[in-house]
C-alpha cells in the first residue's frame, strides 16, 4: 500500500472546491494556475516555461499551480511518469471534476474550454488566457500582476 501512497507523491487531487478555494485566497501573492493535459500537445510544449518561471521567481511572492485534466484513472499510468520524466517540480494537481460543463465558467466566463489555458490570481484581481504561452511573455505577465 506505500507504494501506491508514494506514487501519488508529486500530485494532488483536489475537487473544483478545493481549487476555487485556492482561486479565491485575496493575498498579495501571485497565483499562476496553468490548466493543462498530457496529451495536449500546446500543454506540453508550454511545459518548460512554467517551470523555468518557477524558479525565476522562487524568491518572489509567485506560487505556479499546475493542473492536470488528464482523467483520474491516469494517474499512474501518464500523468506521474510525464512529471518524474520532465523533473516537474511545481505542484500539480489533478482536478477530479469530470463535468467540465460545471466549473470552466467558474474560472473565466472567458474561457471557451480549451487548452493549456492559464489564470492569474492576487488580491481579488483575475486575468484568464485560453493561450499557449511563450516564455518571455509569460515571464512579463508575472511581472507585470506582481506589482503593486
Amino acid at each position: 500500500m506505500a507504494n501506491a501512497q508514494m506514487a501519488h507523491g508529486p500530485v494532488k487531487v483536489i475537487t473544483f472546491a478545493e481549487l476555487q478555494q485556492e482561486m479565491n485566497i485575496q493575498d498579495d501573492t501571485l497565483r499562476v494556475f496553468n490548466f493543462w493535459a498530457t496529451w495536449c500537445k500546446p500543454c506540453v510544449e508550454e511545459m518548460p516555461c512554467f517551470t523555468e518561471a518557477g524558479k525565476s521567481f522562487s524568491q518572489q511572492k509567485v506560487k505556479i499551480i499546475l493542473v492536470s485534466l488528464d482523467l483520474r484513472k491516469h494517474l499512474e499510468s501518464r500523468l506521474v511518469p510525464f512529471i518524474e520524466k520532465n523533473q516537474i517540480s511545481l505542484p500539480v494537481w489533478l482536478l477530479d471534476a469530470p463535468d467540465a460543463n460545471a466549473w470552466i465558467d467558474r474560472v473565466s466566463p472567458q474561457w471557451e474550454g480549451s487548452i493549456p489555458a492559464t489564470l492569474f490570481t492576487r488580491q481579488g484581481q483575475k486575468y484568464f488566457y485560453e493561450t499557449q504561452f511563450e516564455c518571455n511573455l509569460l515571464k512579463s505577465y508575472i511581472n507585470q500582476y506582481l506589482k503593486p
